[in-house]
């Protein structure tokens, strides 16, 4: 059965060579992967006709408690966060939640539409982009946050 296009697929609009856009100048599709027993939530929105911005929320870990440890790698660990946000790549930006959760948010630009095969490829960059940098974490004791914790940072 083939499709007309251009066609709505929930948020997107689909051209006829299937590359995806946002259906209009003001809906902005959301979407949330699991990766690394994390939620990386993702929201792709269109402030130009050619041009798009991907932006991607994560919860890193969380930073135990003084009762939970004792390592003595608490100080270490929030120097560790206060030397890392001149680290990170271009348009990164990591904080600290009250709770004592890493949240990190990321935005690149990219071309709309796009195919979804490229739009996975943006989203797998990003997370082994990502990757030495949660090692970092692990290694200074930021515990992982169970998905469903990790899945309370707003878009």
């Amino acid at each position: 059965m083939p499709f007309d296009a251009p066609f709505m697929l929930g948020p997107f609009s689909v051209d006829a060579a299937g590359r995806l856009a946002p259906s209009g100048p003001t809906a902005t599709p959301a979407f949330l992967f699991r990766w690394r027993g994390g939620v990386v939530r993702a929201r792709l929105d269109q402030p130009e006709p050619d041009r798009g911005r991907l932006t991607l929320r994560c919860v890193l870990g969380r930073i135990p408690s003084t009762a939970d440890r004792a390592d003595g790698l608490r100080p270490q660990t929030f120097a560790a966060l206060h030397w890392l946000p001149r680290e990170l790549p271009p348009r990164w930006t990591i904080g600290l939640l009250p709770d004592h959760r890493v949240s990190l948010e990321a935005q690149t630009e990219i071309v709309v539409p796009i195919t979804a095969s490229g739009l996975i490829a943006e989203l797998a960059g990003f997370v082994l982009a990502l990757a030495p940098y949660l090692e970092l974490l692990e290694e200074l004791g930021v515990a992982p946050v169970p998905g469903s914790a990790a899945g309370t940072v707003k878009t």
